[in-house]
């Protein structure tokens, strides 16, 4: 039962996999769970197609609808970024879950019925979680019916929350509602979002009672911390060296692919080739340098980036003299659905709310006026516009 519908994304095979001879062990069933391998594959189709007629006991004849069309390949799930662990040998349930652009998701949990109700699918979702957890996620989503009772009420039971309809959503996710839609599942009722997170993400208090911290970053000598490069959506590289360029942006960085919401023809805006934001901010809300570069930014520095103290127009000199040099623009750079998924739900509404416009906490836009390299460490020198300059005299 192709139920659970997925987004444009690859997920890995599990033979090579760091972790096979992981055992992930759990009191509630004898079935051990493990990642899958090659001889697991053929199998995974039929076990999610055998759980159609608990759908139908509860629904009623199926016959001709998508929810009874065939399982997704075992060797389709495998060929996606991601990880399958299986329970049992041979397997009787398997877990998918796929690496998106954010966060971890659970595209699919089947457990065949002979094996219902002996805790392995509880075993396969736990196990999901730690692995996920282990891969760097900082939390995992699901979609299902809001009102089956082993659909949402169970995975509320495994510290699921419903995410709200009014929270953003990443490009994937809305791509995963929207094929769901195309197929009809709604007709058999409310499908619903759900999220657990995997590690605990900084409050409204932690933030507010962090801004010290942030106001005091330099004014107007900084230091380049991180050049991140983002060749393909998920994608990061941390550079040593980055190379700015007046048409490309950092050069090999997917900005001069990407088009925008923001121009007339859908072209990349211009004013928005960078992203920068305060590293002390995201240091604290990643909680580990290795999540750091999934706010999505390409430069990370440590420099006040209020628009008091760096208004449009200013420009940040980086490295040495003659070196690089990119100007703020007048664009404005929130955050959206993937820094939900990656910093929590509070860190959204702290970096847009009344304190953290301000301070730009979700950091800025700017572009390339000098070409030139960046490195992890360069100064970073602001020459503000001379009328708003600290200095300048009043008229």
């Amino acid at each position: 039962m192709g139920r659970e519908t997925s987004g444009v994304v690859h997920l890995a095979a599990c033979d090579d996999d760091p972790h096979d001879g992981r055992i992930y062990s759990d009191p509630v069933t004898d079935h051990a769970v493990r990642p899958a391998r090659a001889r697991d594959l053929p199998l995974l189709a039929g076990i999610e197609d055998s759980g159609l007629s608990m759908f139908e006991d509860v629904l009623g004849d199926l016959t001709g609808d998508p929810l009874a069309s065939p399982a997704v390949s075992g060797r389709d799930r495998a060929n996606e970024p991601g990880f399958i662990l299986v329970a049992g040998d041979p397997a009787v349930g398997f877990a998918h879950v796929r690496d998106l652009e954010s966060h971890a998701h659970l595209d699919q949990i089947s457990v065949h019925p002979d094996h219902a109700r002996r805790g392995v699918g509880a075993a396969l979702l736990e196990a999901a979680a730690e692995r996920a957890t282990l891969k760097g996620h900082g939390s995992l989503t699901l979609t299902t019916y809001a009102d089956i009772a082993w659909n949402a009420p169970f995975y509320a039971r495994h510290g699921f929350v419903e995410v709200g309809d009014d929270e953003p959503r990443t490009g994937t996710q809305l791509a995963i509602s929207d094929a769901e839609a195309r197929l009809g599942l709604g007709r058999h009722g409310r499908r619903i979002w759900m999220r657990r997170v995997l590690r605990a993400h900084r409050s409204t208090e932690d933030i507010a009672d962090f801004l010290p911290t942030v106001d005091a970053s330099p004014r107007d000598v900084g230091t380049l911390k991180a050049v991140v490069r983002r060749p393909g959506p998920g994608q990061r590289e941390v550079l040593d060296v980055g190379h700015l360029d007046l048409v490309e942006g950092l050069v090999g960085d997917s900005w001069v692919g990407r088009g925008s919401r923001r121009t007339p023809d859908g072209s990349p805006h211009p004013d928005m080739q960078l992203n920068l934001m305060n590293h002390r901010l995201v240091e604290f809300l990643a909680q580990d340098p290795e999540r750091e570069r999934l706010a999505g930014d390409q430069m990370f520095v440590d420099l006040d980036l209020s628009h008091d103290h760096l208004p449009a127009g200013s420009e940040l000199h980086i490295g040495a003299p003659g070196g690089a040099v990119v100007v703020v623009t007048d664009q404005p750079h929130h955050g959206c659905g993937k820094f939900i998924a990656r910093f929590g739900k509070d860190a959204l509404t702290f970096v847009n709310g009344p304190e953290g416009r301000p301070r730009r906490l979700r950091g800025l836009c700017a572009k390339v006026v000098r070409p030139g390299p960046v490195r992890p460490g360069d100064e970073v020198r602001v020459v503000r516009p001379p009328a708003l300059a600290p200095d300048a005299p009043a008229e």
